[in-house]
C-alpha cells in the first residue's frame, strides 16, 4: 500500500514590539524573552503534534479501499477472420473492472486481458520464431477461455482463468491450462506466488502431500516427486525445459483459502499430436496451513483486512466456440474412441 508522507516546515522571525520597555534587573534576563519564548516552544509543540496526526493518518492506519466498484465480464469474439494463412476461431472471456482511481483501472484491466489472452499471444497473434515456424502446419488455430473472479474485496481482486487451445488442429492438438491473477485495488500490483510466500522444500513438501489426495498415483507423494515439482515450483525443469513452460500460479478462493497450482504449457517442441491432454495440478490450502510460509509482502496487510466487496456481472452474450465449446463435435469423436 502507498505511504503518504507529509512535511511541514515552519519560520518564524521577527520581533514582537510592545511600546512598552522591559525593565532590566541588573544580574536578571529580561522577562520579555521568556515569555517569547514560552510562545514558540508552545506552537511548536502544536505543530509537532499536528505533523505526527497526520503520519499515523495517511501512513499507518490503512485506507479504506473500494466497495463500490463493478467488474463486468466480456468477451473477445473472431470466428474465421480470414487475416492469416490459416483459420481461427476465439472466444477469449476477460473481466474488465470499473470504480477505482483511473490510472488503477487501467492497469488493472490491461493485466486482465493480458492474462486471458496468453496462449493467444503466445500461439497466435504474438509469436516468436519457433512458433512463426510451427504455423506453416497450423489449418486452424482456436482458444476457449473462461474466466472467474473468486474473490473480490475493497483491496484485492483474484481472477482465475481456464482455456483450451489448440495450435495446428483442434481434432490432434488441444491442451488444457490454468493461470491466476491477484491485484491490488489501491497500487495496481499483481501478486506472484514467490511475492508472497517461501517457495522451499517445506512449502513444496505440503503442497504435494495435500495433491496427492486429489490426484492419487497421478502424482505421488514420494521425494522425488516432491525434488521435481521444486524445481518447477522455481519454473525450472532441467532437460524438459526446452519442451514445456512451467508457470505457478494461485487464486484466493471466496473463503479466502487459496488454490495454488503448476500448469505445464508445451513450446513448439513439446507439441504432439494426439487427444486433447493438459497437465495442470492444483491443491487447496488454507491462510493457517501456510503461515510458515508467509514472507514479509504489504498482500498480508491488505489480505488480513480483506472483507467482501464490489460486484460481479457475467458477459451478456457470450459465444459458444464452434470446434472447442461443450457441444463441440471434437469430444464426441474422441469418446467414441
Amino acid at each position: 500500500m502507498d505511504e503518504n508522507e507529509r512535511e511541514a516546515a515552519v519560520n518564524t522571525e521577527g520581533t514582537v514590539e510592545t511600546g512598552i520597555a522591559a525593565e532590566t534587573i541588573e544580574g536578571q534576563p529580561k522577562k520579555s524573552g521568556g515569555k517569547k519564548a514560552v510562545f514558540i516552544g508552545f506552537l511548536i509543540c502544536i505543530l509537532g503534534a499536528a505533523g505526527i496526526g497526520a503520519y499515523v493518518v495517511f501512513t499507518v492506519l490503512p485506507q479504506k479501499g473500494y466497495r463500490d466498484y463493478t467488474v463486468q465480464k466480456e468477451q473477445y469474439y473472431v470466428e474465421y477472420s480470414e487475416q492469416y494463412d490459416y483459420w481461427d476461431v476465439l472466444t477469449v472471456e476477460y473481466p474488465r473492472l470499473e470504480g477505482v482511481e483511473e490510472e488503477q483501472e487501467e492497469k488493472l484491466n490491461r493485466l486482465m486481458y493480458d492474462a486471458a489472452m496468453n496462449r493467444v499471444n503466445y500461439w497466435h497473434l504474438e509469436p516468436d520464431e519457433d512458433v512463426k515456424e510451427l504455423q506453416e502446419e497450423y489449418s486452424l488455430f482456436c482458444s476457449d477461455v473462461r474466466c472467474d473472479v473468486t474473490y473480490h474485496s475493497q483491496y484485492l481482486l483474484s481472477v482465475y482463468f481456464e482455456e483450451l487451445y489448440a495450435p495446428i488442429s483442434p481434432v490432434y492438438y488441444t491442451y488444457y491450462t490454468e493461470r491466476g491473477l491477484n491485484m491490488d485495488l489501491m497500487t495496481g500490483e499483481n501478486y506472484g506466488l514467490s511475492d508472497i510466500f517461501l517457495i522451499n522444500a517445506g512449502f513444496v513438501d505440503l503442497w504435494c502431500k495435500e495433491a496427492n489426495r486429489k490426484y492419487g498415483d497421478s502424482l505421488p507423494y514420494t521425494k522425488d516427486t516432491c525434488e521435481l515439482l521444486f524445481q518447477w515450483f522455481w519454473e525450472g525443469g532441467g532437460e524438459l525445459g526446452e519442451y514445456y513452460e512451467f508457470s505457478p500460479f494461485f487464486y484466493i478462493t471466496k473463503r479466502k483459502e487459496f488454490t495454488i497450482g503448476i500448469a505445464v504449457n508445451p513450446k513448439p517442441a513439446g507439441i504432439t499430436g494426439g487427444a486433447p491432454e493438459g497437465t495442470v495440478y492444483s491443491a487447496v490450502l488454507t491462510a493457517a496451513d501456510l503461515e510458515p510460509y508467509r514472507i514479509e509482502s504489504e498482500f498480508w496487510d491488505i489480505y488480513d483486512k480483506s472483507e467482501n466487496a464490489g460486484r460481479v456481472f457475467e458477459c451478456l452474450d457470450l459465444q459458444e466456440n464452434l470446434w472447442l465449446g461443450e457441444d463441440a463435435s471434437i469430444w464426441d469423436y474422441w469418446s467414441d474412441r
